[in-house]
């Protein structure tokens, strides 16, 4: 739970942060150097966590397709920032929950309650709310 927290934190302030920074910034350029942010952050991280920078074969192509999809969805996102206000931008974006969900069901196999319908109802209403 408190990794969530931290993520919440940091992707919070700096979604707020990029405002600020994309009136010298392109989004290209903010993009860029979040991908160096990451790379600053993980190395080390990695080299604690295994003492080595070797990846399994195994995984590695789904991996490098996840890093794609990320990086592509990091861009449309700082891209939306430079059109959109913040607030919008963030609630909007927060969509993408909608879609976790419904793959999860779909190749997962996890079960659709009830609960969840409604959490996906009530995510859809909120920003909705939030981008009147």
């Amino acid at each position: 739970m408190a990794y969530l927290l931290g993520y919440i934190l940091f992707v919070g302030v700096a979604s707020f942060l990029m405002k600020f920074v994309m009136k010298s910034l392109n989004a290209y350029q903010v993009n860029l150097l979040m991908a160096l942010g990451m790379l600053i952050i993980t190395i080390p991280a990695l080299w604690f966590y295994q003492k080595s920078f070797k990846f399994p074969q195994e995984g590695l192509a789904l991996g490098i397709g996840t890093g794609l999809l990320m990086a592509a969805g990091s861009l449309l996102f700082v891209l939306s920032l430079s059109k959109l206000p913040v607030g919008l931008a963030s609630a909007v974006s927060t969509s993408y929950i909608v879609v976790v969900v419904l793959l999860s069901v779909l190749f997962l196999h996890e079960p659709l309650s009830l609960l969840k319908i409604l959490g996906i109802l009530l995510t859809v209403a909120g920003v909705v709310i939030l981008s009147l």
